[in-house]
C-alpha cells in the first residue's frame, strides 16, 4: 500500500516538473509569434492578422511578404500594408519609415514593446532599421 502511494506521489511530482520545464516564458513570446531579436509586423491592428518577421539590419519592405498561413493578409507584400508591430530587440529601438531607404516620417518602437503604427504610417510603411538614437524619437 505504501509502495503504491509513494509511486503515485513520485509520478505526480515528475509530471508537474515536466510541465514547469515545458512552459514558455512571457518574455520569450509575448504575442506567441514574435521571438527574441526580431521585429514583427502585423497586417491588422493590435498584433493581429498575418505576420511578417524582420531580422537584424535595415530593409526596404518591397520584397518582404506576410507569411503564408499566418492569418488575414497572408502572402501579401509587407510594404504599405502593416498596421501594428512588435519589437523583441534587447537594447536598440526599431524604426519604420514611410519611404524607402529610411526616408520620410518614421515611428520608433522601444526594445521589448509592441504597438499600433501611428496614423501617418499605418499602411504607409516602406523601410525599416534599428538605430539606438531612435529610441527617444531622434533622427539618424
Amino acid at each position: 500500500m505504501i509502495r503504491s502511494q509513494l509511486s503515485a506521489v513520485l509520478l505526480a511530482t515528475a509530471t508537474g516538473a515536466a510541465l514547469l520545464v515545458a512552459a514558455p516564458t512571457a518574455s520569450a513570446a509575448p504575442t506567441h509569434r514574435c521571438y527574441d531579436r526580431m521585429a514583427c509586423f502585423y497586417y491588422n491592428s493590435n498584433q493581429q492578422g498575418a505576420l511578417a518577421t524582420i531580422g537584424d539590419g535595415g530593409y526596404n519592405l518591397d520584397a518582404q511578404v506576410f507569411k503564408p498561413g499566418s492569418g488575414p493578409g497572408a502572402g501579401q507584400k509587407l510594404e504599405d500594408q502593416a498596421a501594428s508591430w512588435d519589437s523583441r530587440t534587447r537594447s536598440t529601438a526599431y524604426c519604420v519609415h514611410r519611404d524607402r531607404w529610411w526616408k520620410g516620417p518614421f515611428n520608433s518602437l522601444k526594445p521589448q514593446a509592441r504597438k499600433n503604427l501611428t496614423s501617418a504610417l499605418k499602411n504607409k510603411n516602406s523601410s525599416t532599421n534599428w538605430y539606438p538614437r531612435h529610441e527617444g524619437g531622434g533622427g539618424h
